[in-house]
């Protein structure tokens, strides 16, 4: 009897043992999926956690249910804030870029990564997804088949968001200057941003100068002081400065005087400036000692509020629910650009239409000659790119949205708000492993109509807008070219 019982127990305890191991590998497998990269969609991705200097990494109870990503998948997603540039480099896993090392809270470091251990996930060796207002640049491309055995990544365009030229102004009086009574032209903001106007009071601003307008809308008896004007930019590889400088690179340029297009606002080279060449010939001032940057949207947004005569470009939706350092909400002015708000202005999802889009291509490693970004065409000799309306890999040319309604692919209307940028998510075709259910979900969800329903941080006056599909490529019910290139 007793060896009866004996036996009983220990068969009871083998199959307890298998259901462990079959609950273990449930848990992995609906495991906290971890990416991380551009700042500009990460309120929309996540929600207002996004917005705390001292959380620079959002999961758990910290992601919006009403967010994206919250809507996709709950609590079970981790989204680092590194900027699109360091977002690229650790989905590649190029050297000191690792989803393993510690989500940073700045871009000064060596080792950049989107903190899996902080959620558990010890055995991931890639990150799950990425983000990056930034498409993927050939150097990108190489530096990813380059580090994963010559496969393949996904990129497919998410949400677009509106780049906002927030400012801290005070006129003659004290008073405050307010967004309603700032509108600047393109010209205007190309001058600014390449240090040609220095100072908030200059005739280029006033409309005392031949040729253009007035920038202010004041009360009688007020003016705009001497002031020096304060620049505040994004240090880090940033989605934020591309769209910003492919706006001006399109709306402002010469051959002879191009605004180069680029992630870095400046480089260590000897052409320090995204908006390099309005000095003319081969060698440019160092940036003016009154010209500071910062790492992510949001630090952006608070060293504008922080500093007097200040002005920068940043993503409205950071801008709109920036928070200080113990967490009290700041309130920007937002600048008119044309005539046109990033809140007001920018209401409504923006489509694609197959003009608009190219399979299989990249940014080029240097520009036109009129300082906007060359797409070009990627192959990859050792693996074959899925192609046509299976493509892995859309980008939305950035010409197509860089003016409103300036090209035949255009897909920001004629009227919109003009500054405006494309984020795109990122992954993996291969090597998802038992994540690659929850990262299908997560990848599908800017198309399926089901979950943009229930999130609250994109769309309306958000500066953030979902982008429809159309027919650019194959979401129209069931999102499946996105999602089975997630099962290559």
């Amino acid at each position: 009897m007793s060896y009866g019982i004996n036996s009983l127990s220990t068969r009871t305890k083998l199959i307890a043992g298998a259901l462990a191991l079959v609950m273990a590998g449930m848990s992995h497998a609906s495991g906290t999926i971890v990416g991380g990269g551009a700042t500009l969609p990460s309120l929309g991705y996540v929600g207002t956690g996004a917005a705390n200097p001292n959380t620079p990494q959002v999961f758990g109870s910290s992601v919006d249910a009403h967010s994206l990503f919250g809507a996709a998948l709950g609590t079970g997603v981790s989204y680092c804030l590194t900027g699109s540039g360091a977002g690229k480099n650790i989905l590649a896993g190029i050297a000191n870029n690792s989803v393993q090392n510690a989500c940073p809270t700045d871009s000064t470091g060596t080792l950049h990564g989107f903190g899996a251990p902080a959620v558990s996930r010890t055995d991931l060796t890639q990150p799950n997804f990425a983000g990056a207002d930034a498409p993927l640049s050939s150097t990108d491309f190489s530096n990813y088949i380059g580090a994963h055995g010559n496969n393949n990544p996904v990129e497919f365009p998410a949400v677009a968001g509106a780049v906002a030229i927030a400012f801290n102004l005070k006129d003659n009086t004290g008073a405050t200057v307010t967004g309603s009574e700032v509108n600047f032209t393109d010209t205007q903001l190309c001058k600014i941003f390449s240090g040609q106007v220095t100072v908030w009071n200059d005739p280029q601003l006033t409309g005392q100068a031949t040729g253009s307008t007035n920038a202010y809308s004041l009360p009688a008896g007020h003016s705009i002081p001497a002031n020096p004007i304060n620049v505040q930019y994004r240090s880090d590889g940033s989605g934020t400065t591309f769209s910003f400088s492919n706006h001006l690179a399109a709306a402002c340029n010469t051959t002879t005087n191009p605004i180069e297009t680029s992630q870095n606002f400046f480089s260590t080279s000897a052409s320090p400036y995204v908006v390099q060449n309005f000095f003319g010939g081969s060698s440019h001032p160092a940036l003016p000692s009154n010209w500071t940057g910062s790492s992510g949207n949001p630090a952006v947004a608070r060293a504008i509020n922080a500093t007097s005569n200040s002005i920068g470009y940043v993503e409205a939706a950071n801008a709109l629910h920036t928070v200080d350092s113990n967490g009290n909400p700041i309130t920007l002015q937002f600048a008119d650009v044309g005539g046109k708000s990033p809140t007001a202005d920018f209401g409504s999802a923006l489509t694609l239409v197959a003009l608009s889009v190219q399979a299989n291509a990249a940014i080029g490693s240097t520009n036109n000659t009129n300082g906007t970004p060359t797409v070009v065409a990627l192959s990859n000799p050792n693996k074959a790119l899925t192609t046509g309306s299976n493509a892995c890999i859309v980008l939305v040319k950035p010409a197509d949205y860089a003016v409103p309604g300036s090209t035949p692919g255009f897909i920001n209307p004629t009227g919109n708000y003009p500054i405006v940028a494309v984020s795109y998510l990122l992954g993996n075709t291969v090597g998802n492993g038992t994540d690659q259910a929850n990262t299908q979900t997560l990848a599908t969800a800017p198309y399926n109509s089901t979950i943009r329903s229930s999130v609250t941080t994109i769309g309306g006056t958000t500066g953030l807008q979902f982008i429809n599909p159309n027919t650019a490529f194959n979401t129209s019910t069931n999102p499946s070219q996105v999602s089975n290139c997630y099962g290559l």
